[in-house]
Parts: C-alpha cells; sequence; structure tokens
C-alpha cells in the first residue's frame, strides 16, 4: 500500500499505484513526474470544504463525482485534502503506449483534465467505477491483482475512447467522425515527434491532405487547441524530458527542443508551467 509520504513515487515493476482515501495526503508541494494521475472525489463524499489541487497554475476545486486528469510533465500540487475525501491512480503511460487503439487517441484523451459529474455523469461514474474496483483489488489482495488493475485501467480508457468518438461535446464533433479524429490524431503524433523542427500550419495541412484554411479549423474543433498552440505544447513537453534526463543546459534544451531564443522559450515555459526551467528542473520527482 502506498505511504502517504512517498505515494507519488510509482513502482516501475507495477506500473500502477492506486491510492486510495487513508493515504492520500491532505496536502502535497507542488511537483511532477512522467507517470499519469486519475484524482476521483466519490459521489457520496460531501463536507463542507470540498477539496482542491492546482494543475499548472490552474486551480481544480473538486466536486463529488468529478474526476481529475493529470499527465505527464504536468506541475501539480494537492492544495486542500482536509477531509480525506480523495482517491486515485498513477499508471505508467506504458500501459497505454503498446496498444495502437490508445495511442492515436492519447492526444486527445491530453485534452481532458477536469470531467465534472454534473456535466457528464455517466462517464464520470464509469471512470469512478474503475478506479474504485482498483480500490478494492489493492484492499482484498486479490490473486492476480497487478494483472486485474490494469485491465481495470484499460476498462477506464476505453468508456473515455468511446465518449470522445461518440458522445464528446456536439461543438468538438467534427465530419467523418472517429475517420477524421484518426487523421488528426496521427498527425500530433508526427507533430511530437517532430516538434524541434520548423513546423507551419501549411505544412501540417499537406500531411493530411486538407487545406490550410479546413485543416485549422478541423484541428482547433478536435483537439481544444490551435495548430501553433499544439505545436508550441509539444515543444514545452520535449524540453520537460530534457530537463529530467539530461545534464543540458537551459540554453541547449531551448534549442533543442525548437526554440529559436532563449528568451522566448523562458517566457513560453513560464506561461505554460507558471515557473522558470531550472525551478521546473527542481521540482522533478524522481
Amino acid at each position: 500500500m502506498a505511504d502517504s509520504n512517498t505515494y507519488e513515487e510509482i513502482h516501475s515493476t507495477n506500473l500502477i499505484n492506486v491510492i486510495d482515501r487513508e493515504n492520500f495526503p491532505r496536502a502535497f508541494p507542488p511537483h511532477w513526474h512522467r507517470y499519469g494521475e486519475i484524482v476521483i472525489l466519490p459521489q457520496e463524499a460531501a463536507g463542507e470544504k470540498m477539496p482542491s489541487l492546482r494543475v499548472n497554475q490552474v486551480l481544480c476545486r473538486m466536486e463529488p463525482g468529478d474526476v481529475l486528469f493529470i499527465w505527464p510533465g504536468e506541475l501539480h500540487e494537492t492544495v486542500e485534502n482536509g477531509e480525506g475525501v480523495l482517491a486515485g491512480v498513477q499508471f505508467s503511460m506504458e500501459i497505454l503506449d503498446e496498444l495502437p487503439e490508445f495511442v492515436q487517441l492519447l492526444p486527445i484523451f491530453r485534452t481532458f483534465r477536469q470531467v465534472h459529474g454534473s456535466d457528464a455523469p455517466l462517464l464520470t461514474r464509469a471512470l469512478r467505477e474503475q478506479i474504485l474496483r482498483m480500490l478494492e483489488i489493492l484492499r482484498q489482495g486479490e490473486n492476480f491483482g497487478g494483472v486485474e488493475s490494469r485491465i481495470c485501467l484499460y476498462r477506464l480508457f476505453i468508456e473515455l475512447g468511446i465518449y470522445v468518438r461518440e458522445t464528446a461535446d456536439p461543438a468538438r464533433r467534427v465530419p467523418e467522425g472517429g475517420r477524421m479524429i484518426e487523421k488528426i490524431s496521427s498527425l500530433c503524433s508526427y507533430i511530437t515527434e517532430n516538434c524541434e523542427q520548423e513546423l507551419t500550419l501549411e505544412s501540417a495541412a499537406a500531411h493530411t491532405g486538407f487545406s490550410p484554411c479546413y485543416f485549422s479549423r478541423i484541428f482547433k474543433r478536435v483537439m481544444n487547441y490551435s495548430f501553433t498552440e499544439y505545436l508550441t505544447l509539444q515543444r514545452i513537453k520535449r524540453a520537460q524530458l530534457l530537463l529530467a534526463e539530461s545534464e543540458s543546459s537551459i540554453t541547449e534544451i531551448a534549442y533543442l527542443a525548437g526554440f529559436k531564443s532563449l528568451s522566448t522559450f523562458n517566457r513560453v515555459f513560464r506561461r505554460c508551467r507558471g515557473c522558470s526551467p531550472s525551478q521546473y528542473r527542481r521540482y522533478y520527482l524522481r
């Protein structure tokens, strides 16, 4: 069972950590790591003071039934969990990266932050059920518990994938449905892998076979980011990995991530992450 002082340290042999209410910290300082985290506030949890977390400098106040996604590299902290009502799961992205059906949807999955139980009751209930099942597996010490937990995580993301493809916000639906989403997701993978290069809206549109105008409109609708915003975000993520994995200087990292100047890198990084690159490097929780 995870300890409240060390719960952020995922065990690579398990690939999944489940944190129950008793072990979810009442507060935890700003930090980041290279695995994902999903936090829930059970529907039955109610108190005078609802818990809150801060992700990338945005305060997320949790309401009963809410589900909060924290993705690798995102600076976050537990601000308030005074009544000990939060629970969650941490998982290695390797679990999703090994399945093509998930890989093509990961860029869209990562646009999800706080899913409110009041706005998407069926989805949030399905997501919470899988995490609560993982908590039960932990409590019971079931045989093949690691396998069962992984199955639960798969089911969680299957539910999210179905929501993305079939029942997402109508404002984000696109012509040709799933086929269009797959094209955009494929392009997102290309952007991520080549973000240090000189990519333009025109070259990205050509990669999909769409006109720049149509591509720009559809990309924004699917991803909730403009092409330029998404490219910048991928460059920031590339820089985050370099800050964690290398001893390179901040100047070297700026250029390796695709930024043309150190001043631009520092300004954009602070805007996206709420701290300087050097501070961010110190926040990394190994």
